[in-house]
Formats: C-alpha cells, structure tokens, sequence
C-alpha cells in the first residue's frame, strides 16, 4: 500500500526530480567504478589521482544534495536517497583514505600483501553490483527479488571481506610479536586492512538502502 502511494505521489508530483536523481546517482557509481579500476591499477599509490576522482564525486554529490533539499515529495523517501548517496560517496573517500595511508607509511607499505590485493579487487565487484542495483532506480518498479538477489550477492562478498581480514589480523599479530619487531610496521599494516574492510562495509551499506527501498515498494 504504501508503494503504491509513493508511485502515485512521484507521478503528480515530480518524476522529473525522481529521473533526475537516478541519474545523478548514477554518475557516482561510474566515477566510483572508474576510481576503483584506477586504485587497482595503481595498488592505491596515486594519491593526486584518486583525489581528482573524488573532487568529481563531490561535485555529483553535492547537485544530488542540492536537489533533494528543494524536493518536497519524491518516489523514495528522501532520507533513504540522502544516506544512499552519502554512503557511495564514502566509498570514495575510502580510496582516498587508502591511498593517503599507503603515502604516510610508504617505508612499511612497499610491497602489498595478496590479502590487499584480493580486498582491492573484491571492492571493485561489490561496486560492479552496485551499479547494477542502481541502474534499477530508473526502472519504473524496483523488483524486490532481483534486487535481493544482487544484494545477498554483495552480502557474501562483504562477509569474504571480514573473513580476510579476521585471518591476517591473527597473522600479524604473530607476525609482530616477536622480539624487535616495528611497531610501526604493525600499525601500518592493520590500519590498511582496517580501511580497506570499512570500503566492503559501506558498499555492502549501499546494497542494504537499496534493498530496503525495494522492500517500500512492495
């Protein structure tokens, strides 16, 4: 019932302003695929690059913001879209939270583990998933069942993620226990690990909000 209100509500109102932000939204999951590739590419090395992709983000992000502060009524709830958008957004700041990590211990973090490497690459198909439930927001009807499917998709990629991280903290607690081993180095370690799980959180985050706007329209 309440679904078919909002569907009502969007057609007398403002489907101009519900398109409009679908697409908006979908040119930050495309900077953020495009970003992610690039992070990838350069093991999150090129501070001054992935920064140039996030200015593009919160350029996007701040017309979506501006958009949903002059929407009285919209097809989703404006809160829902406001998290939504914040949240792909903090995928990118994750990048860059990265990257600046990586350039403050470059000493300890030359080389990167497999276990980074296959965390990079796993926030670059939670993303690819991403997208795809985004592009649904420009279909007239979001279907509750596809919608999930892609959701449980990125649900097991985010538990992967914890997995991963879990089994290298332990590594390198025994790693770093032994007699003169850098404190530092441990430092650097664990936070990297620690930022690059909070990137699997918020897109898994994502797919959550999305989820739930389909569950509305029920």
């Amino acid at each position: 019932m309440r679904g078919a209100l909002q569907r009502i509500k969007a057609s007398l109102f403002g489907p101009s302003r519900n398109d409009r932000y679908a697409a908006l939204l979908r040119q930050v999951s495309e900077i953020a695929l495009a970003c992610a590739a690039h992070f990838r590419a350069t093991n999150g090395q090129d501070v001054a690059g992935i920064i140039e992709f996030e200015h593009k983000a919160d350029r996007v992000v701040d017309e979506i913001h501006e958009l949903l502060d002059n929407s009285f009524i919209m097809r989703f709830d404006i809160s829902d879209t406001m998290r939504l958008t914040d949240e792909l957004d903090d995928v990118i700041d994750g990048m860059r939270k990265v990257a600046l990590h990586i350039d403050a211990y470059k000493p300890y973090l030359v080389d990167m583990r497999p276990e980074a490497h296959v965390l990079m690459a796993l926030v670059g198909e939670m993303l690819v998933h991403v997208d795809s439930l985004i592009a649904m927001l420009a279909e007239p009807r979001l279907s509750l069942a596809r919608v999930r499917e892609v959701a449980d998709k990125i649900d097991e990629m985010e538990s992967t993620a914890d997995r991963i991280v879990a089994d290298h903290e332990r590594k390198l607690v025994e790693e770093f226990s032994a007699p003169g081993a850098s404190t530092l180095g441990f430092i650097a370690w664990h936070q990297l690990f620690h930022l690059l799980e909070q990137m699997t959180d918020d897109a898994n985050h994502c797919s959550g909000l999305i989820l739930s706007l389909a569950r509305k329209e029920t």
